[in-house]
Parts: C-alpha cells; sequence; structure tokens
C-alpha cells in the first residue's frame, strides 16, 4: 500500500483533511450587501434575545406554551444570524460588531405578541429592500439568501399573528356573560 495525502481517513494532514471555504461570489465585496447583512444580524441577534426575555416572561407568569414558542422564535432568529454570518466569511468579511436593540418587557402575553410582531416586521422590511437590491445588482448568491430570510420571516410574523389572534379569541370567551338581558 503506498502512501496518499488525499486518503480518505488518513491521520496525517495534506491539502485534502482541511475543509475548504468557497471563494466569495465576486472579487470585491459589494459594501452595500455587506451593509444589508450587518444590519440583518443585529436585527437578528436583537429578535433571538428579545424573544428569549419573552419566554422568560412568559416563564414565570406560568405561560409555558408561550414560552416555549418564544424559544422556538429565538432559536431560528440564530440560525439566521449562523447563515448571515456564513455569508459574511464568503464574502470575505466578518462581523464587525452587532450593536443590539434591547429587549423590551411586557407584562401580558399580548404585549409580548406586539413587540415581536414589531421586530418581524423591521427583519422583514429590511430583507425586501435587500432582496431587492440584490435582485438589481445581479448578486444571485445573496439574493438567495435574502429572499430565503425573507420568507422564513414572513412565516414567523404570521405565526406570531396566530397567536395574537388565538389570545385574543380565547380572551373572549373567557369572558362571555352567562346570561342575557332579555
Amino acid at each position: 500500500m503506498r502512501y496518499s495525502s488525499r486518503m480518505p481517513g488518513s491521520v496525517m494532514p495534506g491539502a485534502g483533511a482541511y475543509p475548504q471555504i468557497p471563494q466569495a461570489q465576486t472579487a470585491v465585496a459589494n459594501s452595500q450587501i455587506l451593509g444589508y447583512l450587518g444590519r440583518a444580524l443585529s436585527l437578528e441577534f436583537s429578535a433571538g434575545q428579545h424573544y428569549l426575555a419573552q419566554a422568560s416572561l412568559a416563564k414565570f407568569r406560568q405561560e409555558i406554551a408561550y414560552a416555549e414558542g418564544f424559544v422556538t422564535l429565538a432559536n431560528e432568529e440564530f440560525q439566521h444570524a449562523n447563515l448571515i454570518t456564513d455569508r459574511m466569511v464568503a464574502q470575505g468579511a466578518l462581523p464587525a460588531g452587532s450593536v443590539l436593540r434591547p429587549a423590551g418587557p411586557a407584562n401580558n402575553i399580548a404585549e409580548a405578541l406586539r413587540s415581536c410582531e414589531e421586530r418581524e416586521i423591521a427583519l422583514i422590511q429590511l430583507y425586501s429592500e435587500a432582496s431587492q437590491y440584490c435582485a438589481n445588482f445581479g448578486a444571485q448568491e445573496d439574493y438567495a439568501l435574502f429572499n430565503r430570510l425573507l420568507e422564513e420571516e414572513q412565516t414567523q410574523l404570521v405565526r406570531v399573528r396566530s397567536w395574537l389572534e388565538d389570545y385574543f379569541q380565547a380572551m373572549t370567551q373567557a369572558y362571555q356573560p352567562n346570561r342575557s338581558f332579555v
């Protein structure tokens, strides 16, 4: 048997032993696209932090189902942050330090869901603008990422609004009078 540096499972490091990072789609990264990626990263981390805070507040109020939903939303936002960071690295950049918007307090689920709705709308607006810019510029990989994130944020917004609607329906049914005046 002959030694080969490209042999799978080899203990000797060789050219094939390290992961290959794909090259950026353009020789020079577009500063506008990097700007969108940076703002998206800050908004995603801010949303994830806010959803974790809302999960803790919901747990404190014994609203466990909502707490679990907020944790799920937070995890989805952190996955988005991961995708954005991967794209930045592929462009030859690293995150420059995100400025996070503070998590806001909520005294009940309605306030919590309204604050989540607001954050989802901000992300949707950013991704819509970024997606359009990338389509016009011809940056296909960035367009695909922003479009994917746009669709996922729209799905999250529908979910948050559904929870809000369900909450108000439950509150309305809980306060129906048992007697009528007739």
